[in-house]
């Protein structure tokens, strides 16, 4: 498993754009469900990889042709990247006890409090290897892995621990709604499928955090999933200062509605 001090990630002060809240956000973020990727089942890409290679064309929706699978995976990346960082710089700063003793868990069961540290443990390494794994499938199809950004944790997720969970289960739940929109732009089924294997993994780590959070673990019977280029331009000005890669122009390159079932 990566090591995650190798996630690298600066906490930089940001503004967001005039008229846009922090709680605007969490509300925008849409905290109706699952996730975007997840646990072990990233394993099964670098075979969907080579699947993807024997089968790069089949029948599309017109609204997808203009959209590359390496932008799709580049895009979930850019989202990985933000989320092991997040993860890797917060379990830095806050400890099993501060985790223990956050606004939310007070009058929460023993076994809720004694066990969040380790869990968060264990959704920071699903993240990390999630990075990995996403850059070596984005190399093996030909395509160059976008790098991390530089992030304002210290200012929008890090003023307590009570903070920094509440922001976790925003990015977990925006993440169900980000791959949710992004999966029918997948040309390949193999990386279809592997996907979906992914998000429900993922859906698993929001459920937890909405848990924690004393929200309902599974609030409807359906997510909404929201276009990339709204997730991404989301994202861009809640929490990333900079980047060593146009972010504007990238959320700008990918599609800009959902592909209606």
């Amino acid at each position: 498993m990566p090591d995650p001090s190798a996630v690298d990630a600066q906490a930089v002060e940001v503004d967001l754009p005039v008229g846009h809240t922090r709680s605007a956000f969490l509300k925008r973020s849409a905290l109706s469900g699952g996730a975007l990727f997840g646990g072990g089942a990233l394993l099964g890409l670098p075979a969907a990889a080579e699947a993807h290679k024997r089968h790069h064309k089949h029948d599309r929706d017109d609204k997808s042709d203009s959209v590359t699978d390496i932008q799709i995976l580049n895009y979930a990346l850019t989202l990985e990247h933000l989320e092991a960082t997040f993860y890797v710089q917060g379990l830095e700063r806050f400890d099993a006890r501060d985790l223990r003793c956050a606004d939310q868990l007070r009058g929460a069961g023993r076994r809720i409090r004694s066990s969040i540290y380790d869990y968060l443990i264990l959704i920071r390494d699903h993240e990390v290897e999630h990075v990995a794994t996403l850059q070596s499938v984005i190399r093996s199809l030909g395509g160059d892995p976008v790098p991390p950004c530089t992030y304002n944790f210290a200012d929008t997720a890090f003023g307590s621990a009570s903070q920094f969970l509440s922001v976790a289960q925003v990015l977990e739940n925006t993440g169900v709604t980000a791959y949710d929109g992004a999966i029918a732009y997948v040309d390949s089924p193999a990386l279809q499928t592997a996907g979906a294997t992914i998000a429900t993994v993922e859906a698993r780590h929001a459920s937890y955090l909405n848990l924690v959070n004393d929200d309902v673990p599974f609030p409807a019977a359906f997510d909404t999933p929201v276009a990339p280029q709204q997730i991404c331009e989301t994202v861009r000005t809640g929490f990333i200062v900079s980047c060593p890669f146009d972010l504007a122009a990238f959320c700008a390159s990918l599609p800009d509605e959902v592909i209606a079932p």
